[in-house]
Order: C-alpha cells, then sequence, then structure tokens
C-alpha cells in the first residue's frame, strides 16, 4: 500500500475537544430531557447562593461606608490582597487534591494512558476538568461580592465588564502550580513518605513561625510611633502586596478600575493571564516528562505490602462513641479509618477549617483596628453563617455518600450480626459527632478571638449543636433514601439529583435555624448599639430557640426513618 492512501492519525487537541463537546450536549440533553427538577433545583440553589453573598456583600461595604473608610484606600485594598491569597492558596490545595484523584486513581485514566493519547494531551483534558470543579465555587461567590463592591461605591462600566476575565485568568495560576506539584511529588517523594513529610511539616512550621515574629516586631513598632490603629491592619497584609504576588496584580487591577484608569486595569489583567498560560504550559511540559513515570510508580508501588493498623485516632473515635454497643461501635470506627485513609477526604476538611479560622482572625484585625460600626454581633453572626455552610458543604461530600458506596459491597455487612437500621444509626452517629467537634472548635474560637459576650456565646454553641446534629441526621437519612448505587466517584454521587436534594435541603435548614435561633438576638444587639447601648434586651429574642431545637429533631428524626424504611426494603 502506497503512503499517499495511509490516512493520516486524527489531531489528539481536535479528537479530546470534540469529545468534551459531545459529552457535554449529551449530559445537558439528558438532564432537560429527564431529570429537569435537578436543573431548576441546581439553578435555584447557586442562585440562592449568589444573592445570599451578595446581600453580605453589601452589608458589609455599607458598614465601611457608615464609618468613613475610603473603598478605594489602603484598608480596603488590604482586604482585596487577603482574599485574593487566601482564595488562591485553597485553590492550590483543591486542585491539586482532584487533579491526583483524575490523574492516579480514576479508570478512566488507566484507560486513556493505555491509548496511543500523548501524557501532556491526557493531563490537559484532566486539568482542565479539575480547574472547572474547584474553581467554579471561586468564580461565582467571587462574582457577587464585586458587584456590591462596585453598587455602593460607583465604579465606571468596564469595572464589571473585567471581572470574568480576571477571575477566570486568576484561577490558572494556583491551578497550574498545584498540578506541577502535584506531578513532582507523585513523582520524586521518597519511599519513606512519613519521614518526608514530617520533615517538610517541620519546615512550614518554621517559616510560619517566621512571619508571625516579623509580623509581631512590626506591631510593635507600629504600636511604639502612635499610629497603632490603622498600621496593625494594613501591617497584616504587607506579605501579600508584593509586587510578586499575583493577588496583588488582581488587587491592583480591580482597584484601578474602580478609580476609572483603564490603562491601569488592562495592565495587571495581561500579568494575570500571560503568567497564568506560561504556568500551565510548564505543567503541562512537566507532564509529557513524568506522568506516565508517575503513574507506574503509583501503580507500581507495592500497596499489597502495606499493613493498615490502629491509630490513636481510631481510640479517641472510639472513647467519643463510647456509649454506643460494640457492633454499632465498630462501624463506626470503620467509618472514620475509610475518611481518615484518604487524604483527598481529610485535607478538604482542613482547608474548610484554615478557612474559617483566616476569616474569623481577618475579622477581629478588622474590628481591633477602630472599626467600631463593624458590631462584634455582625461579625460573629457572619462567621457562624460561614461555619454552617461550611460542615452543610464539607457533610454533603463525605457523609451523604456513604450508603452509596456501600452498594456493591453491602452483602458484606449483610454476614455480619449487625441490622440495617444500625448500620444507618452508626453512620449518624459517627457524622454527627465528628461535625460537633469540628463545628463547635472553629465557632468556639471565632467567637472567642472576637471577643463576644458569654450569652452570645452559648447560644451559638446551641445553634452549631442543632446545626451540626440535623446536618447529619439529614445527610444519612437522605443518603439512604436517595441512594445511587450505579456511580462509584463520591464527587458524582454528591452532584446528582439526591446529592443536590439534600444540598438544598441543608442550606434550607441553616437558614431556618439560625434565623430562628440566632438573628433575634444579634438584631437585638445591633438595635442597642445604634441606641447609644440604652435599650435593654428583651427575653422575647430567645423565644425561637425551642423552634429551632425542634426543626433539629425533626431534621434527625423524618429523614433517618425514610431512609431506614427504603434501606429495609432493599435488596442487594
Amino acid at each position: 500500500m502506497s503512503s499517499a492512501t495511509l490516512t493520516p492519525p486524527p489531531e489528539q487537541a481536535a479528537t479530546f475537544r470534540r469529545l468534551r463537546t459531545r459529552l457535554a450536549r449529551n449530559g445537558l440533553w439528558v438532564a432537560l430531557e429527564h431529570s429537569r427538577t435537578r436543573v431548576v433545583t441546581m439553578l435555584g440553589t447557586s442562585a440562592f447562593v449568589f444573592g445570599f453573598t451578595f446581600a453580605v456583600g453589601l452589608y458589609l461595604f455599607n458598614l465601611l461606608a457608615k464609618a468613613n473608610i475610603p473603598f478605594k484606600g489602603a484598608i480596603v485594598e488590604g482586604l482585596f490582597d487577603l482574599m485574593f491569597f487566601t482564595l488562591g492558596t485553597m485553590l492550590v490545595f483543591s486542585t491539586g487534591l482532584i487533579l491526583y484523584a483524575s490523574l492516579f486513581t480514576s479508570p478512566e485514566a488507566r484507560y486513556l494512558l493505555c491509548s496511543p493519547a500523548r501524557a501532556d494531551r491526557i493531563f490537559a483534558t484532566k486539568f482542565q476538568a479539575a480547574v472547572a470543579f474547584s474553581s467554579w465555587g471561586f468564580v461565582v461567590l467571587g462574582i457577587p461580592v464585586f458587584l456590591a463592591y462596585g453598587y455602593v461605591t460607583g465604579v465606571p462600566w468596564f469595572f464589571f465588564a473585567l471581572l470574568p476575565p480576571y477571575l477566570l485568568g486568576y484561577v490558572l495560576l494556583p491551578g497550574s502550580v498545584s498540578a506541577i506539584l502535584c506531578l513532582l511529588l507523585v513523582r520524586y517523594v521518597p519511599r519513606n513518605r512519613k519521614q518526608f513529610f514530617a520533615v517538610l511539616g517541620v519546615v512550614a512550621v518554621a517559616v510560619a513561625g517566621v512571619w508571625v515574629y516579623k509580623v509581631g516586631i512590626g506591631l510593635k513598632k507600629s504600636a511604639a510611633t502612635g499610629g497603632r490603629e490603622l498600621d496593625d491592619l494594613i501591617g497584616q497584609f504587607d506579605l501579600f502586596r508584593s509586587g510578586l504576588a499575583p493577588s496583588h496584580w488582581m488587587t491592583r487591577g480591580v482597584m484601578a478600575a474602580a478609580r476609572n484608569d483603564l490603562t491601569g486595569a488592562l495592565v495587571p489583567l495581561a500579568q494575570v493571564w500571560s503568567n497564568g498560560l506560561l504556568l500551565y504550559v510548564v505543567a503541562a511540559w512537566t507532564a509529557k516528562r513524568v506522568y506516565r513515570t508517575a503513574y507506574d510508580r503509583t501503580a507500581g508501588g507495592g500497596r499489597g505490602k502495606k499493613v493498615y493498623g490502629a491509630s490513636w485516632l481510631d481510640r479517641v473515635m472510639g472513647g467519643l462513641v463510647f456509649y454506643l454497643s460494640p457492633q454499632t461501635r465498630t462501624l463506626v470506627l470503620k467509618d472514620f479509618r475509610t475518611f481518615r485513609r484518604d487524604p483527598t477526604q481529610w485535607a478538604v476538611l482542613i482547608i474548610f477549617g484554615l478557612l474559617m479560622m483566616i476569616g474569623a482572625t481577618n475579622m477581629r484585625q478588622t474590628y481591633t483596628a477602630g472599626l467600631a460600626t463593624m458590631d462584634r454581633y455582625a461579625v460573629s453572626l457572619m462567621n457562624l453563617s460561614g461555619t454552617a455552610v461550611l460542615l452543610c458543604a464539607g457533610l454533603s461530600r463525605f457523609v451523604f455518600p456513604l450508603i452509596s458506596l456501600e452498594g456493591r459491597k453491602f452483602w458484606i455487612l449483610g454476614l455480619t450480626p449487625v441490622s440495617r437500621d444500625q448500620l444507618l444509626w452508626g453512620k449518624f452517629v459517627f457524622a454527627a459527632t465528628g461535625a460537633l467537634v469540628v463545628g463547635e472548635v472553629l465557632v468556639l474560637l471565632s467567637d472567642a478571638v472576637i471577643g463576644l459576650p458569654a450569652e452570645g456565646v452559648a447560644l451559638h454553641a446551641a445553634v452549631m449543636a442543632v446545626v451540626a446534629v440535623g446536618l447529619s441526621g439529614l445527610n444519612v437519612g437522605l443518603g439512604a433514601y436517595l441512594p445511587n448505587f450505579r456511580e462509584t466517584d463520591p464527587s458524582k454521587i454528591v452532584v446528582g439529583f439526591g446529592g443536590t436534594v439534600n444540598m438544598v435541603a441543608g442550606l434550607g435548614f441553616i437558614v431556618l435555624v439560625i434565623g430562628a435561633m440566632a438573628v433575634p438576638l444579634h438584631t437585638a444587639q445591633l438595635a442597642r448599639a445604634a441606641a447609644g447601648g440604652e435599650k435593654a434586651i428583651s427575653p422575647w429574642v430567645y423565644a425561637g430557640v425551642p423552634v429551632g431545637l425542634l426543626a433539629g429533631a425533626a431534621a434527625v428524626i423524618l429523614p433517618l426513618r425514610a431512609g431506614a424504611r427504603s434501606l429495609r426494603a432493599m435488596e442487594f
């Protein structure tokens, strides 16, 4: 056969693009044809989150306006620097976790590596999906914040036009950095990973200690010069205001657009996109060199020789559920071991906690900097609501898929002397115990940092207990009532119809409980502060506490009963 009759091989980039387009089109058609309720529910949930974020941003920027804080000055720039730096850091971790699962543990990656597809092309496909999945929340939540800022400050029209390019370009930077780190760590981390990560942790703690020490020295110098109020606040952001920090490029561009400086806004935008694309090219080049070798190293790493033993964390968890029967306690420990052995789960939980604590400490600096209008009750209510929303997202990601993931191996549990009701109860206790510990620690620490009075701290502890237990009941009960035994990826279970219904129910439950139990006291305290502190607080502000308790009991009892009936009727 002559060479003229040979068909040239298809261009791989075009092939993958056609594949993604066809999958997206087919998925949209199936959703509109068979799952319209799911589409409407997801759009409604997104609209609710968008509106809530916009309302909170509008409230905070109005507080700054009342305090006569210049919207285009150093204080607001420092807040934006911190926000972009924090979100960028979180995107590095979240994108790296998703990319690791996509590149090294998914069956699709194994199939593609056995095909003629190039390693960098496989990486590009997985990278785009990971960045889209990890950063959509950043884009969706970032737009309403800046819309509120533009509405309050009166910015030119191109400020709003430049927001999507800025936010979309910024996600390339942390995404590419996390991809490079993920590939290099998997390829070159020594076999003795515990020792390596221990050394890495010591270095990280040392670097953080040096930074904290320098910040403390700066605060002392500021206090000695008498400019404590303003210098303390701005001094916290020196690390993020460097000209080499991408977060500062974002802030500089956004603030230039707010000041009606189009040229000053376009130059940082070009910096963001050019550096993001350059890092992406470096990440693709790294994948071309090391991805296949890294995958072979992971696949042939001798997993069969690893022996999993008990840990002191297991003993702590067993002590927390000492009141359960031995059979149920064993089930709780099984779920806990599965959780702690999966770094893609507990690492995301750590990210949630760090995000909450960074927000709490930032609010503390804002409050102590002399912004008296930003009342501590308003700030603490935001922290409480943020913790509840993060807890809802965490439980939806970790707890809701538990029953669905048991599906194919449920026959093993069926051979144990444990009823299906006990299985459900064990998962509820596991979820409620973890949610209580995490939620109470975050809320109490943030309230202590802000300096909330004792009655507010006690009420927040009660609210968080109701939220944690109620959300646990909803996730476990609805997870058993609306399972998906055909899917093995928990991320896909979460974004399915059952996961969407569960998320909407959880958010509605949070609004009901916080609105009934916490909002009346905070509203009364804000009104009292506006009246000069002379107005007494009525005991009727606690009238919503029984309503919240009843809502929490209903969120536990009704879903668990429905889930237990559904689970008893299933055949495996």
